[in-house]
């Protein structure tokens, strides 16, 4: 299984990377929307993401810019969005979710949270 990680925070990036990875995920990672996409589009389609986690809050492009790009092309219909970030209103859920997203997951992550939201969206099979 195959995970992408967006987040314009190293330190998050790392510590995302590191639960999927514990998780039995193989992980690319991305520092803003525009590179994530990169990383989708010239990934081989042989072995694609099953799951991509956004972080909302990027430079160059955001992370709902990105859930709206992924959208609008039919070679990712398959793929998961996970929104991963500190923004936490009904409206922003509402807006995520509106374009796209998956599913929502609030700041701060443990493997737990990670796990149990990524059962849900039916990319792994875990027991804690």
């Amino acid at each position: 299984m195959k995970m992408l990680v967006v987040d314009d925070s190293k330190a998050i990036r790392t510590f995302l990377t590191a639960l999927a990875e514990e998780l039995s995920f193989a992980t690319e990672a991305a520092c803003d929307g525009r590179e994530g996409l990169e990383v989708l589009i010239r990934n081989d389609p042989r072995a694609p993401f099953e799951v991509v986690l956004v972080d909302w809050e990027m430079p160059r492009m955001n992370g709902l810019e990105l859930v709206q790009a992924v959208r609008r092309n039919r070679d990712f219909d398959g793929l998961k969005i996970l929104m991963v970030t500190t923004l936490n209103s009904m409206d922003r859920v509402a807006e995520a979710l509106e374009a796209g997203a998956n599913d929502f997951l609030m700041k701060p992550v443990t493997r737990e949270t990670l796990a149990d939201k990524l059962q849900i969206l039916g990319v792994l099979e875990y027991n804690a």
